[in-house]
């Protein structure tokens, strides 16, 4: 009787049969069907064996055989350390960072990863590089394009004490909030004691001995506090100050001979009430406003002895034929006529200003949504010179901007710089130097110098900077 062993034997024979009489139509041919494809097949792995191992054999025996960096221009980046080379000149150049490596080789040039062993050997040249220049630096599309926010807000400082601190948020607008629009609040800066007023985007200084007569005349609500950053990034109006007379309380010798200088008139015309104020020689033409501030100068009783100050009526004819100086057109910046209307805010609140690309002065924000404070993003406050900075700069990372500082709206051209996410604005010595740094082609955000000046300035950058050692 036939064991396991020998029927299993049985039926593997009775299977490949079968399956030679498929594949080459005979039942006993002289050699199995799949022998000679799976003999070729291992003896291929075989070959590939050995062929890797001799290439192996060699690389050991030969090492450091990429030379594609050798043209001089690529950024080099050794792969086991991330040490970067520039090779000028037949030496190998270690640099201080990505954007001095591009200086260097004045192009923006591809990077490329090469083995310690490919180096090996190569002349080395001295460190070169802008000690402080970026190490990174987005693609153009990761420019910020959108306009610049500056806020004064309210924080607590190393004692505990809240004290207005300034944020500089670059490419971010506000989201939220009161817009002023044609309304005006006082700022008080602590630090300097200054005071102004803040209206359509523009400062009014309101000096201290002056205080008493413009507060009455502006009737204001009380003042916020604000961080100096923020008012000296504001675009400065003319002050709002009384007119000083000279010979206040003596004969005008103007329109009749009672007149005094110092004294104030009111003409009635179709259009209104035009105010005028008497000076030795000749009517000056005042706003409304201004006609309040001088009725509450002190120096203004003088020319009312024993009455109170107020506007004297006077004849169209009269003022008509009265020597007056030229009344240019209103000017950006000049005071309001009338008394403007005021924003209830308490000492405390936020106060922003959004600068947009190339407008001549910001728009005003009270309290809108503000970033959670991060101390990361503090800065020295001020430079060695004393320039007063923003205490904090917000630029979403991974991005940067290229922007364009402009002294006044008018300059048809200014300071090229790029601004980082580490909260550094870098001078560049050209606008060649943005085709090197890859943004080629692209427009500078315009913003006022004034408001770039609160970034922290890191070195220029230029092609001789980084080829210094």
């Amino acid at each position: 009787m036939a064991s396991k062993r020998d029927q299993l034997h049985a039926y593997q024979f009775l299977v490949q049969r079968v399956i030679s009489a498929l594949v080459t139509r005979e039942t006993d041919p002289e050699q199995p069907p799949f022998r000679k494809p799976v003999s070729a097949a291992f003896g291929g792995i075989a070959i590939a064996v050995i062929a890797l191992a001799a290439v192996g054999v060699y690389g050991v025996l030969n090492p450091g055989g990429n030379q594609a960096w050798a043209d001089g221009k690529k950024v080099i980046v050794e792969e086991e350390t991330g040490t970067r080379y520039v090779y000028l000149d037949g030496r190998l150049h270690p640099v201080e960072n990505y954007t001095s490596a591009l200086l260097a080789l004045d192009d923006h040039a591809a990077t490329v990863s090469v083995s310690r062993d490919s180096l090996s050997g190569v002349p080395r040249g001295p460190r070169i590089g802008i000690p402080d220049a970026p190490d990174a630096l987005p693609a153009q599309d990761g420019l910020l394009r959108d306009g610049w926010t500056m806020c004064s807000q309210p924080a607590p400082d190393l004692t505990g004490t809240v004290v207005p601190t300034s944020v500089l948020m670059v490419g971010q607008p506000t989201h939220g909030g009161m817009a002023m629009g044609n309304r005006a609040v006082l700022a008080d800066v602590p630090e300097t004691g200054e005071r102004y007023l803040l209206l359509r985007g523009y400062r009014h200084l309101v000096s201290k001995p002056d205080g008493l007569a413009v507060g009455l005349a502006l009737r204001a609500t009380p003042a916020v506090r604000v961080s100096p950053a923020v008012i000296e990034s504001i675009p400065a109006g003319r002050p709002i100050a009384p007119i000083p007379v000279a010979g206040m309380g003596q004969p005008a010798q103007v329109v009749r001979p009672d007149v005094r200088a110092g004294q104030l008139f009111a003409v009635s015309t179709s259009e209104g009430v035009q105010y005028y104020l008497a000076e030795v020689g000749q009517l000056l033409p005042i706003t409304e406003l201004q006609y309040d501030i001088q009725r509450a100068y002190q120096a203004t009783a003088a020319a009312y002895p024993n009455a109170e100050p107020k506007a004297l009526p006077m004849g169209l004819i009269e003022a008509s034929g009265a020597p007056q100086p030229s009344a240019g057109p209103e000017k950006p910046g000049d005071p309001p006529a009338e008394r403007p209307e005021f924003v209830r805010a308490d000492d405390g609140a936020t106060v922003c200003l959004t600068f947009t690309p190339r407008a001549a002065e910001p728009t005003m924000t009270l309290s809108p949504v503000m970033p959670e404070v991060d101390p990361m993003a503090a800065t020295p406050r001020r430079t060695a010179q004393g320039a007063v900075l923003a205490d904090r700069v917000l630029v979403p990372p991974g991005r940067a901007a290229v922007v364009e500082a402009a002294p006044s709206p008018d300059t048809p051209r200014g300071t090229y710089l790029v601004v980082t996410d580490q909260g550094m604005a870098y001078p560049l010595a050209s606008v060649d130097v943005l085709k090197v740094l890859g943004y080629d082609g692209i427009t500078p955000v315009r913003m006022p110098a004034g408001l770039v000046a609160r970034i922290p300035t890191g070195s220029g950058l230029s092609h001789e900077a980084a080829l210094q050692r």
